[in-house]
């Protein structure tokens, strides 16, 4: 019985308490646990609210160019429908007269159709802004080579078809190039769809 007192008082006088080796380890256990858990935290919301900020700041660039776009090509295609169901079975039919002498249904049908086909070739990329950071990276990272690729489509291999078909022939009109780029080239196609109502209404 003495023996088991004596090993008993034998252990260490200071287990559990903050300078037990054994207790160290678990707070350093623990303590590396939830620094990983919060950095791992901290990680993820911080590329959540990047994703949000980039999401905003591109649907604001992005959505009302668009939309100003898509309004011209309908109102566009609607005006020629309108147009050639109204033409007549002769070319001469006047539908208004201009200072400059008179003008006839089959001209403003053929300067909707023109309209529509010019609208038609209008690329998304040139009406909506340019990308000047990912451009400015992709000079001092890669000597201005574009290694930018986008997720490949349908439509952007259409487009691509396009181009390539493009190169072939004669150079684009001036309204439908890259000359004029963005609100600019959409302030074209409103004028020219503002100037074709205003002919039909004269």
């Amino acid at each position: 019985m003495d023996s088991d007192d004596d090993w008993l008082e034998a252990g260490p006088s200071n287990q559990g308490s903050s300078a037990d080796p054994l207790v160290e380890q678990e707070y350093q256990r623990l303590a590396t646990r939830y620094t990983d858990a919060g950095y791992r935290e901290g990680i993820t919301d911080g590329k959540l609210t990047t994703l949000q900020e980039g999401f905003d700041s591109s649907f604001a660039a992005s959505v009302p160019p668009s939309r100003r776009l898509g309004q011209v090509r309908g109102q566009a295609n609607a005006l020629l429908a309108y147009l050639t169901r109204s033409t007549p079975g002769t070319s001469s039919a006047r539908a208004s007269t201009s200072m400059s002498g008179p003008v006839y249904l089959a001209e403003l049908v053929e300067a909707a159709r023109e309209l529509v086909q010019d609208l038609a070739r209008v690329k998304r990329v040139q009406v909506l802004s340019r990308d000047i950071e990912r451009e400015r990276h992709e000079q001092e990272e890669h000597g201005g080579e574009d290694v930018f690729e986008l997720e490949p489509t349908e439509e952007r291999e259409m487009e691509g078809l396009e181009d390539a078909l493009g190169s072939l022939g004669q150079k684009a009109k001036a309204n439908g190039s890259d000359e004029v780029r963005e609100g600019q080239l959409l302030d074209v196609f409103e004028y020219r769809l503002k100037a074709l109502k205003g002919r039909l209404r004269a």
